[in-house]
């Protein structure tokens, strides 16, 4: 009996203690609230993608970022249809700029971001591509100013998320 009443007890010490590991989150949050739409555990090394329809060009842009060996947000690359209105065309030192089956792509960015603002929109069709899962942040947050961000959480912070 007393086994058994210990095992629990170490069991749940186990998971408490666990509970306050830290770990490195992706989350989008609506501007000007705390608000969560979204919560990703991340590792240095990871990437992911947010893509949306320009909405002077009506074509999508798609853009591409990783994660640093110190948990920035890094844009290493960025696709899209045109070089028109409001659409990069020049490169910075160490970018490339190519034109392969339609697109355009700027290679060899290393842009680091504190964070990511962005408008979401039905109409503008925003997505975040996140190892193989596909977010439509539209239908998470409506029609609002999206704020992508990394923080440092705890692991219940992060499985509580989850469970929303």
């Amino acid at each position: 009996m007393r086994k058994g009443i210990f095992l629990v007890a170490a069991s749940v010490l186990v998971v408490v203690v666990a509970g306050f590991l830290p770990v490195h989150v992706l989350e989008g949050t609506v501007a000007g609230t705390e608000e969560r739409i979204f919560v990703e555990k991340v590792r240095s090394g990871d990437t992911f993608s947010l893509s949306f329809m320009h909405s002077v060009e009506k074509s999508i842009v798609r853009d591409h970022f990783r994660i640093d060996d110190t948990y920035r947000i890094i844009l290493y690359e960025t696709a899209f249809s045109s070089l028109n209105a409001g659409l990069p065309t020049a490169t910075a030192p160490g970018e490339t700029l190519i034109r392969e089956e339609g697109t355009f792509r700027i290679m060899g960015m290393n842009r680091v971001l504190p964070g990511i603002s962005l408008w979401v929109d039905e109409e503008y069709k925003n997505r975040l591509e996140i190892g193989e899962r596909v977010i439509v942040l539209p239908v998470l947050s409506g029609c609002s100013l999206l704020h992508v961000s990394i923080r440092k959480a705890y692991a219940w912070e992060y499985l509580l998320a989850g469970v929303r």
